[in-house]
């Protein structure tokens, strides 16, 4: 089982660029590369995940990418916050987690902003937008463009049991992750159970576990990944139970999607 690393925290104010894709950086020191994604939105308040993935692009990067710091800075470059690991984390283990509220919890205002991913090797920099959930409709399909290199940075909208009845807003090729804590020693493990191959939002590969530590019997999180594939709203209800046991879950968690 993988080990799910340090989340990263930090607050983030996004802004809005029409479509995304990957493009090369002349400005990084020598020997680094820095690649940039644009054209993401989310809600105000929300949760945004980040991982690096292959890809199939230019061998711009080797197979062991550390993970060093993230940072928050507003449109002009400027940081504004930096999370610094102790120790450096491997790319392939890494998930960051950037919630979108200032430090007295309220909801940031929509303004332009990016967060970067820096490793041992550069820099992954995504562009972001904060907007309301009635503009979503006037913002056209996410295009994420050909990745430029051998890896990419994924930005999914991402939920918790915090979300339990929430609604969510996403458009037609964005990610959302599901992030539930649990123990599949204990024999309970977390299911979709309104899963649909039809449904606007698709699973876009299988639910994955990550032990929090290498100690044996310890929790971790499991993680389901989503692609919304076309408009419409869609239920979601996960249950946490043990899968031979016909009794009530002893967990659940419930929302909906709006894809515009």
């Amino acid at each position: 089982m993988k080990r799910l690393s340090r989340v990263a925290m930090v607050v983030v104010c996004l802004s809005f660029v029409a479509l995304g894709g990957l493009v090369g950086s002349s400005s990084a020191p020598a020997g680094a590369v820095d690649v940039r994604v644009d054209g993401y939105a989310f809600e105000p308040g929300s949760g945004v995940a980040l991982e690096l993935t292959p890809a199939n692009g230019a061998a711009c990067f080797s197979s062991n990418v550390l993970v060093e710091q993230v940072e928050l800075a507003d449109a002009l470059g400027n940081t504004i916050t930096v999370v610094p690991y102790d120790k450096a984390e491997s790319a392939g283990d890494w998930l960051g987690i950037v919630m979108l509220r200032a430090g007295d919890g309220s909801d940031l205002p929509p303004g332009a902003y990016e967060i970067r991913v820096v490793t041992s090797e550069g820099t992954f920099t995504a562009g972001l937008s904060v907007v309301s959930r009635a503009d979503f409709a006037s913002l056209g399909r996410f295009v994420a463009g050909v990745p430029a290199c051998n890896m990419e940075l994924r930005v999914y909208r991402v939920l918790t049991e915090l979300d339990q009845g929430g609604s969510v807003t996403l458009r037609m090729g964005d990610r959302l992750m599901v992030l539930l804590s649990g123990n599949p020693t204990t024999g309970y493990s977390w299911s979709d159970a309104l899963a649909s191959d039809t449904a606007p939002v698709r699973p876009s590969q299988d639910v994955e576990y990550r032990a929090s530590s290498s100690l044996i019997g310890s929790g971790g999180f499991f993680l389901f990944r989503y692609w919304a594939v076309d408009q419409g709203t869609q239920s979601f209800r996960f249950e946490y139970k043990r899968s031979w046991e016909s009794v009530e879950p002893i967990s659940t968690l419930s929302f909906s999607t709006d894809v515009r």
